[in-house]
């Protein structure tokens, strides 16, 4: 990866994930690579939003392992946006078209996918910022701000020449690999899991969010780490029929090494993580403590983007919170309750550093969250 972003100061404070120190412009020759699920929303209130996660969580593996490793990237639930230089941008053409291509042959989801040049962004207007954020040891998140990536997203969506057509460039079993949804919906040990997406009505004035951030933190009990909503204490993983139908919708079926090795694997972790037999394997269960701090369950990409364990209480203090905000004309945001949420993996090894796990609400949670906030942004006056 292009040492700029490596060369980056990071912060380890979430209070400050806006702070101009450190943020720097991302260099005009990259792209960002978009890919959204259309018609999210619809397949989601259907039943599918495993999928829908899968293909959002897909669009970010796939970048990191035929493109290059430890790639800028924001995960949206239905989608996701990943950075890369101009020497990346044949390959990342190869992944979106087969995203777009096995999304729609093994899941029945259209994608609008496509790559829009920084300079682009730039001018029309808007700029593309990046920081750094470290929540624990070899463990990196991007955050994005300046309104481009918003802005790239939208060009994807709406205009036909920033975007690719599906084309089986990679087999299905190259494009999610390493990709697992191998885990039951993790049950919130407080009462609700929250998905919230909040935008300063002002994009300029960081100051905003700023100040949500630390009162969610008071709501919180002074501390989002005891609102991550991954409690592994309560986490199952699926069985293993559960699994391998799983799997063998992401693979090409072959009867080789690959098939066999995966069969194994599938056989074995049920029982040892079901069974917390890990507890005699002391990688494994160093792996298993330390998926949390692996979790993005809060990001910013011109929108805060949180996934948060709550009691009623909490949920309903920030609600009424947020929604005075509102009202004073600082934010807009859009919050949907589950009972639940949902872990997508990506496990190159079981090193620190080398897992990942996109975290959404158990029934779409971003989703629909955001189908909240752009009526929101429609009617203010109605919200």
């Amino acid at each position: 990866m292009d040492s700029f972003y490596q060369q980056l100061t990071g912060f380890t404070d979430i209070s400050q994930i806006i702070d101009e120190r450190f943020y720097r412009p991302v260099p005009d020759d990259w792209y960002v690579s978009v890919v959204d699920v259309r018609g999210s929303t619809q397949a989601i209130e259907a039943g599918n939003y495993r999928d829908v996660n899968f293909i959002g969580a897909a669009a970010i593996t796939a970048h990191l392992h035929w493109v290059a490793p430890n790639l800028p990237f924001i995960f949206g639930g239905d989608g996701a946006v990943v950075l890369v230089t101009a020497s990346m941008r044949e390959a990342t053409l190869d992944v979106l078209q087969s995203l777009c291509y096995h999304a729609r042959e093994s899941f029945g989801l259209e994608l609008h996918a496509g790559l829009v040049p920084i300079k682009t962004l730039r001018q029309m207007g808007k700029d593309l910022q990046i920081a750094k954020y470290l929540p624990g040891d070899n463990i990196i998140q991007a955050m994005l701000k300046g309104g481009g990536s918003t802005l790239a997203e939208n060009l994807v969506k709406t205009r036909p020449e920033f975007r690719c057509e599906p084309r089986r460039v990679l087999s299905k079993t190259d494009i999610f690999t390493g990709l697992t949804c191998r885990w039951q919906p993790i049950p919130s040990g407080k009462g609700v899991t929250l998905s919230v997406l909040i935008q300063p009505h002002n994009e300029v004035d960081d100051t905003v969010l700023v100040k949500v951030i630390r009162n969610l933190e008071q709501i919180l009990g002074g501390s989002f780490a005891a609102a991550n909503p991954v409690r592994m204490t309560d986490a199952r993983y699926h069985s293993f029929l559960h699994n391998l139908k799983r799997q063998l919708n992401v693979s090409d079926i072959r009867w080789d090494s690959t098939f066999f090795r995966t069969l194994y694997e599938l056989l074995l972790t049920a029982p040892l993580f079901n069974l917390k037999c890990f507890r005699f394997i002391p990688g494994v269960q160093n792996y298993f403590d330390k998926i949390p701090l692996h979790c993005d369950f809060k990001k910013y990409d011109d929108t805060l983007r949180m996934v948060l364990d709550c009691s009623h209480s909490e949920y309903q203090a920030i609600e009424g919170y947020l929604q005075t905000e509102q009202r004073a004309g600082k934010i807009n945001f859009g919050i949907h309750v589950s009972d639940a949420a949902q872990m997508t993996c990506y496990v190159e090894s079981m090193d620190d550093g080398g897992h990942l796990h996109f975290i959404d609400g158990s029934d779409g949670g971003y989703a629909l969250a955001a189908k909240k906030l752009k009526q929101t942004l429609l009617s203010p006056l109605e919200a």
